[in-house]
């Protein structure tokens, strides 16, 4: 059976925002197997003008989940990485204008890149961990994980209710503020603490 790989979208509190309730829905959106990559080279997709980068931590389901409750899905996975959502900006505007789903915007070859798998246990708490992404050595996004909207646990179990989670699937949490454009020629990096799990380069 081939994973699922879900994204959450809009999923963090700017730095200067004061934190409200939880949300009522999450933005959920999903990309197909082959847009899986990793490695120290992101190939610019030929047919795409306009490529964002959205640095994120990324969650692997570790058993079976079907309708379940926030509590039973606080210990659902036993692995994350660092990974970038790549999105086709371009193809998401005309998608947009039309009411269109963005499936070519978020669903292209190498559209979830991703770093080293790492096990929770790795961490001494993977709910507050700093995040920072730079391009060319200058930082493009900082945030901390505590910026959530929603939980991971809160997406494990709203995602639960629709469509059930197996063993291997991949939740892409969201990106701090703010998103950018990318380039061929650039240098990327992303960070976990002072930890460097990202190093690529876009050709």
């Amino acid at each position: 059976m081939a994973m699922k790989i879900i994204g959450i979208g809009a999923n963090y509190y700017d730095a200067q925002e004061t934190k409200g309730p939880k949300p009522v829905e999450l933005m959920i959106f999903s990309k197909p197997s082959t847009s899986l990559a990793s490695g120290s080279v992101f190939h610019y997709p030929k047919y795409i003008k306009e490529v964002f980068y959205e640095m994120e931590i990324v969650l692997k389901i570790s058993r079976r989940l079907k309708d379940v409750t926030e509590d039973q899905a606080f210990e659902a996975f036993d692995e994350i990485c660092l990974g970038i959502d790549w999105t086709a900006k371009d193809l998401q505007k005309q998608a947009k204008s039309k009411g269109w789903p963005w499936a070519f915007a978020k669903g292209f070859d190498e559209a979830a890149f991703l770093g080293e798998w790492l096990p929770v246990s790795h961490f001494d708490n993977v709910r507050a961990l700093d995040l920072t992404f730079k391009v060319n050595g200058e930082v493009k996004l900082k945030g901390n994980t505590m910026q959530v909207i929603a939980s991971y646990e809160q997406i494990i179990s709203e995602t639960s209710k629709y469509m059930t989670l197996e063993p291997g699937d991949l939740i892409m949490t969201g990106t701090p503020p703010k998103p950018g454009p990318i380039h061929k020629g650039d240098h990327c990096e992303g960070y976990i603490g002072d930890t460097k799990y990202l190093d690529f380069e876009v050709v």
